[in-house]
């Protein structure tokens, strides 16, 4: 039976547009001043539940928002010649997910998928929103670029995992994103570290056998 969707009183719409607060000012090592103001505008941020395995985008489905991930996790990923998936990126709990090239420029996405990985709770922002913002307050460019930073630094550890030996890959994971793997499926893991289910067993057996490392 497909979950009824659940209903935000204003209380709790206020409390989670208070942790999107919370969580840039916390970015920014300051108070935000007046963007706080704009942001808590009515109609600017929007509050939702997403359900595990629904969708924030698809394949020609322009980006046209930004997300603050409150509780849960999503995948960014595409689909291989294989049919499998071929997970670029994942995002946990208070932080935003946005693809900020095409979110920015109106670019259209022809290829990307973004899911929920669990049930979720989210609060958006339109590009249409954030143009305004952008236009008024500086201090938001300066948010995006430690956003898009932050991004960064996990892709680079990501594609520095990728360049190892494949049945080394899993121990690696483990040891630098310990807030990933035990919430993910065994094909998403063999999507984020490009092994496949086979080698993964392997790892993990491996994993097992070998001693802890003495301080």
């Amino acid at each position: 039976m497909k979950k009824l969707p659940l209903k935000l009183t204003e209380e709790m719409i206020k409390i989670w547009k208070q942790c999107v607060i919370d969580y840039l000012q916390g970015l920014l090592g300051r108070p935000l001043g007046p963007l706080e103001t704009a942001l808590l505008l009515p109609g600017v941020l929007k509050p939702s539940y997403k359900d595990k395995g629904s969708f924030l985008l698809i394949p020609y489905m322009n980006a046209t928002e930004a997300h603050y991930l409150k509780k849960g996790s999503a995948k960014l990923y595409v689909i291989a010649e294989n049919g499998k998936q071929k997970i670029f990126y994942i995002w946990k709990e208070n932080e935003i997910i946005v693809l900020h090239k095409s979110f920015r420029e109106r670019l259209p996405n022809d290829r990307y998928y973004i899911e929920m990985m669990e049930d979720s709770e989210v609060v958006s922002i339109t590009n249409f929103c954030m143009d305004s913002i952008y236009a008024e307050h500086i201090t938001a460019h300066d948010l995006t670029q430690k956003i898009v930073n932050l991004k960064t630094e996990r892709r680079i550890d990501q594609l520095d995992m990728l360049l190892t030996e494949k049945s080394d890959r899993y121990t690696i994971f483990v040891e630098r994103f310990p807030d990933f793997y035990l919430r993910m499926s065994n094909e998403e893991i063999c999507g984020f570290i490009g092994i496949n289910e086979t080698t993964l067993k392997e790892s993990r057996r491996k994993q097992a056998k070998t001693p802890p490392k003495k301080d």
